[in-house]
Formats: C-alpha cells, sequence, structure tokens
C-alpha cells in the first residue's frame, strides 16, 4: 500500500476543503456560540451572542479570518489518525497484520516528525 506523504496528504486535503468548503467550528467563540466575558469592577459573568457566527457556533471553512484553519484539519495528529484508519480498513480486507503494517508508517513518521519515544519509564515483565 502507498501512503501519501504528509505534504502531499495536505495539499490535497486542502484543495477538498476549499471546494467542500464545510462549517468548521467558529474562531471567536470556540463552537458555543457565545461569548462569556468576566466584569473586571464586579467579577460577574457576561454573555453575549457571538458577533461573528451569529450564535449558531460554526462559520463556513473559507469565511475564516485565520489564514485558512491549519492545524485542527489538516494537522500532522489529522494525517497520523487518518492514515491509520485507512490502514486498518486495508489490513482488514487483505487479511494482513495490522500491527505489522502500521508499525513500519509509525516509525517513519515518528522519524520524519522528530517525535521521540517516552523516556524514563521502565516497563517490568512480571514481579520484580
Amino acid at each position: 500500500m502507498l501512503i501519501a506523504s504528509y505534504d502531499q496528504w495536505r495539499e490535497a486535503k486542502k484543495k477538498v476543503l476549499e471546494e467542500e468548503n464545510p462549517e468548521i467550528d467558529c474562531e471567536e467563540c470556540g463552537g458555543l456560540g457565545e461569548i462569556y466575558e468576566r466584569c473586571h469592577c464586579c467579577g460577574g459573568e457576561k454573555e453575549e451572542e457571538c458577533d461573528l457566527c451569529d450564535g449558531r457556533g460554526t462559520i463556513r471553512y473559507l469565511d475564516s479570518s485565520k489564514p485558512r484553519p491549519g492545524n485542527d484539519l489538516v494537522g500532522q495528529r489529522v494525517y497520523f489518525q487518518e492514515v491509520i484508519a485507512d490502514l486498518k480498513t486495508w489490513c482488514t480486507y487483505t487479511k494482513q497484520d495490522f500491527l505489522q503494517v502500521a508499525g513500519g508508517f509509525v516509525s517513519e513518521f515518528r522519524k520524519q516528525h522528530g517525535i521521540r519515544g517516552r523516556h524514563g519509564i521502565t516497563r517490568y515483565k512480571g514481579r520484580a
């Protein structure tokens, strides 16, 4: 199975997002539809409908003021999750060992993106 590199995947994903223009969480209210502010005088909380999304909690992808919302939609984490999901499906279909197939991808992904394993954790087999 050929796996697209992160850069190839990201460019293709951006094209799809621009073509489909899906609804995404509003960047102003975080998808809540309301903005909460604490009064500096009395410490009370004030709640207002978000002006950017008109209280819906979502906006269209192309309406975002961010330079095209990045890491939450086309970040390395999403790439990793989508590749792993595709590998699971492929291994089920071809009856191959998922851990063996995915292991190579995970190792290569860690090397390319500078991700190290956990340090300082000792694992014991059985009782000491």
